[in-house]
């Protein structure tokens, strides 16, 4: 049975792994072993494996791993439907599923005020306190389930991409899809290649889009530029591009992860990453010379996603 919840015992609070990541890069989680198993009374030991990695791809996606041993009536050891999910499916009347339970994810465009927001911080883990933990995670299932619902919805392009890669990795990818506002589109068709489409062609709901990019850096920012182009209706090819302000980047939360991976990939002699963008590519014409460019709004950078390398599976 996959683990796709741990209880977490420095925030005293059940969280998932894409959560976890997320957690460990804005400073609230520091041990990426002070975990435990979501089952029930059970002690075991987990480990977020790849929490502290700032790339992703097919073998550094962050997911839970057991190293302790089960307590005799833990669901994962009888290899059972968890309580916690059970509870959660009744608590939130169908709507709130976890991600074992549902094969759709949701994805809310902005992210609430309170979601990096703990009600407590355990900055010592230790083996003696090991118990009264436990009983704590007892407890604080209802609390958990009532206030926040389970299983955090999806709030950022990384979340997704992240998704994307251990749905393809555990070949479920067909079957999932991803709800935003309301309409489920599948994950394999929410992801577009730029490649010098017609832009007249390409739906007018917002998609991720991705692809190889030059990196640079400005006064203020940087400017990203897709390698591949769009075309307009007349077959002129059209570059690609938006830009990333330091602004923008000082007021993410999880600033140490973009800045980390820009900085990666601009001190490379050819600055190119692997980008990812959510929005719809906006026909724009150059003040300066008339001509025309494909612009992407970015008013969050929870709606972009920079990587050193591809972290796309291969399709066979």
């Amino acid at each position: 049975m996959p683990l796709d919840v741990a209880y977490s015992l420095e925030i005293e609070d059940f969280i998932d792994a894409d959560k976890a990541y997320e957690f460990y890069w804005s400073g609230l989680i520091t041990n990426k072993k002070a975990f435990i198993c979501p089952g029930d009374s059970c002690q075991a030991q987990v480990t977020c494996a790849n929490i502290d990695e700032e790339t992703q791809n097919m073998r550094v996606v962050p997911h839970f791993r057991i190293y302790g041993k089960h307590g005799e009536q833990c669901e994962i050891f009888n290899k059972i439907p968890l309580k916690i999910l059970e509870m959660a499916s009744e608590e939130s009347s169908g709507e709130k599923k976890s991600v074992e339970l549902s094969v759709v994810d949701s994805f809310i465009l902005i992210r609430p005020s309170s979601y990096y927001e703990i009600r407590d911080k355990n900055a010592n883990v230790d083996e003696e306190d090991l118990k009264k933990k436990i009983n704590y995670k007892s407890k604080n299932l209802t609390y958990t389930l009532r206030q926040n619902g389970f299983i955090s919805s999806v709030y950022s392009v990384r979340t997704i991409v992240s998704r994307y890669i251990r749905y393809f990795s555990d070949k479920s990818i067909e079957s999932r899809l991803i709800n935003i506002s309301g309409k489920s589109v599948p994950y394999a068709s929410f992801f577009k290649l730029v490649w010098e489409q017609n832009l007249e062609n390409l739906p007018e709901d917002s998609l991720i889009y991705y692809g190889w990019a030059y990196i640079d850096r400005c006064d203020n920012g940087y400017k990203v530029k897709f390698k591949k182009k769009f075309k307009n209706k007349e077959g002129v090819i059209l570059p690609v591009s938006f830009f990333i302000s330091d602004n923008l980047i000082e007021k993410y939360p999880i600033k140490k992860l973009i800045i980390k991976r820009i900085a990666s990939i601009s001190s490379m002699s050819k600055p190119t990453g692997f980008v990812f963008i959510y929005g719809t590519p906006k026909l724009k014409k150059l003040a300066t010379t008339s001509k025309e460019c494909v612009n992407f709004a970015l008013y969050n950078l929870d709606m972009v996603d920079v990587n050193k390398d591809s972290p796309m599976p291969k399709r066979k």
